[in-house]
Formats: C-alpha cells, sequence, structure tokens
C-alpha cells in the first residue's frame, strides 16, 4: 500500500512539474526581460535613432519601461519607451510613451516595425 501511494504521489508530482513547464513555455509568444538587457537598451537606441531620422524630430530616450522579446528568425524586441523631443511650433519639450516593435535578424541587423504613441501603466502595458 505505501508502494501505491508513494507512486501515485510522485506521478502527480511529475504532471504537476509538466504542466508548469509547459505553460511557462509559449511557443512564438513574447518573453518578459529585464528592461537594463543589453539587447533591449540597443534595440531601444535602435528605435529612437531611426523614427527621429523618419519623421525629423530629434527624439532622446527617457527610459525603457517594459521590455519583452519574441524568438523568430532572429529577435523581436517589443519595448515600451519614455521618450522626450523638442517642439519646434510652440518651443518647448515633450515627454511620451510609444510601443516599438524593433526586429534583429540573425546578421544582428536592426529595423523598426512599428512605434505607436501609447500610454504605458507602471508594468508597462497600455
Amino acid at each position: 500500500m505505501k508502494r501505491i501511494s508513494s507512486a501515485v504521489l510522485m506521478l502527480i508530482a511529475l504532471a504537476l512539474i509538466g504542466a508548469a513547464v509547459v505553460s511557462a513555455q509559449k511557443t512564438g509568444g513574447y518573453k518578459e526581460i529585464d528592461k537594463a538587457d543589453e539587447g533591449a537598451a540597443a534595440a531601444a537606441e535602435f528605435a529612437v535613432k531611426d523614427q527621429s531620422e523618419k519623421k525629423e524630430i530629434a527624439y532622446k530616450l527617457v527610459s525603457v519601461e517594459k521590455a519583452e522579446t519574441q524568438v523568430v528568425a532572429g529577435i523581436n524586441y517589443r519595448l515600451c519607451l519614455k521618450v522626450s523631443h523638442h517642439k519646434q511650433d510652440d518651443d518647448t519639450d515633450a515627454t511620451e510613451f510609444v510601443r516599438v516593435v524593433v526586429y534583429r535578424n540573425l546578421q544582428k541587423e536592426y529595423s523598426l516595425t512599428s512605434w505607436n504613441e501609447e500610454e504605458c501603466s507602471k508594468d508597462g502595458e497600455p
């Protein structure tokens, strides 16, 4: 009887561990990473520079509010950034939150996939 209950407990423990591993691994999904991650920082700097050139506005990165990665044929960085820029029309500095996606291919070349003005809450969600 003790052997059977030990075996049942072992099976239950293995099932729970297996379920936890499966739920933690979302294939193809985004995974949160440290805001100070080196790759996230490089992607954020690239996004700000690229958008500055596209819009002819001198954006400055204030902070990375949230960072996530998605492994594809390369890496997608989904970031919530706090940026600032100078408004020429009323000669003031403006700060805003943007949600960006930066793709880094296997040759470590970056491209800005999206840049959207969005408020980020404390946890980085819109």
